[in-house]
């Protein structure tokens, strides 16, 4: 198990090159990248993108990347310029009957009579360079994800455990609350029946035999919920067997959670008894917490 909470932090240095490297990230629905990086670099925006995409598949990323190319660069100066614009200034002097010379500081600075070469970069050489140093960044973002992805699966494996207990807890009241509703249903149907037996009384009583039958088993929903349990158990399970996963553990989880969060409702709404008001209440409680730290994972 993952977090998608991380950051990494790299470096690399040579006579030609000086790179540092920063990812950090937080959580997100999706898989949202951005980066900010030397802008003689963006041909490579792409690969870039896909290094980080296969070690992150969710969450909110910033990739920085500052770099400094130490090479001394090539100068070249444009011979042909410089004889267009010497002669066109000597024209103005004439034409103007200037004395003043024309200086070589002056001819320097028109445009592109001075050329630098800029250096080319789409190399194999120097993609390897930045690449490694993206993955040394990469591999220290992802051991903060795994260390705060452990800290998680403790909470979830605790979480579990208690909503467990709390479930065992209420299947021991059940035969026990079925035998109050029953009481209460003979001697609801006895009063009724003392009376005139009109259309009217009929309808009560069936009212009031389907709400016993419809209060006296919440079975279906306990075991629907303990079902749930095991799914997000075989998760957790299977991350720690393969070290990592390649789907969005994050959102299979997420969805369970939704799912045992309304057979927990629907047992608060038929469970009407004060005996198991508490496991009910710490049930919901820490499915909410769930919810909440499951949009950390990826």
């Amino acid at each position: 198990m993952k977090s998608m909470t991380g950051f990494g932090k790299s470096s690399y240095i040579d006579e030609n090159y000086e790179i540092q490297i920063e990812i950090k990230s937080v959580n997100h629905k999706g898989f949202d990248l951005k980066t900010s990086i030397f802008k003689e670099l963006y041909f490579l925006d792409h690969e870039i993108k896909d290094i980080i995409y296969s070690r992150i598949k969710r969450g909110k990323i910033e990739l920085r990347i500052v770099f400094r190319d130490k090479q001394i660069p090539e100068i070249e100066v444009d011979e042909n310029r410089i004889k267009a614009y010497f002669d066109m200034l000597e024209n103005v002097k004439n034409l103007l009957n200037i004395k003043e010379d024309i200086t070589l500081d002056t001819i320097l600075k028109e445009p592109e009579v001075v050329i630098f070469k800029k250096t080319d970069y789409d190399t194999d050489e120097f993609r390897e360079i930045l690449f490694n140093c993206i993955e040394e960044a990469l591999e220290k973002h992802q051991l903060m994800a795994q260390k705060e992805g452990m800290a998680l699966r403790l909470f979830f494996e605790e979480a579990l455990d208690t909503i467990e207990s709390c479930l065992a807890q209420i299947r021991e009241t059940i035969p026990a609350h079925r035998e109050k509703l029953k009481e209460n249903l003979e001697t609801t149907i006895k009063q009724l029946l003392n009376t005139d037996f009109t259309p009217e009384i009929e309808k009560r009583i069936l009212v009031e035999t389907g709400l016993y039958l419809d209060r006296c088993d919440i079975t279906e929903e306990i075991v629907r919920t303990e079902a749930h349990l095991s799914n997000v158990r075989n998760y957790l399970k299977r991350d720690i067997v393969t070290k990592s996963t390649k789907e969005e553990m994050g959102r299979s989880m997420n969805f369970i959670f939704q799912e045992m969060q309304r057979e927990i409702n629907t047992i608060s709404a038929k469970y009407t008894t004060t005996h198991t008001f508490k496991e009910v209440l710490q049930m919901k409680e820490i499915i909410e917490q769930c919810k909440e730290q499951i949009q950390n994972v990826e």
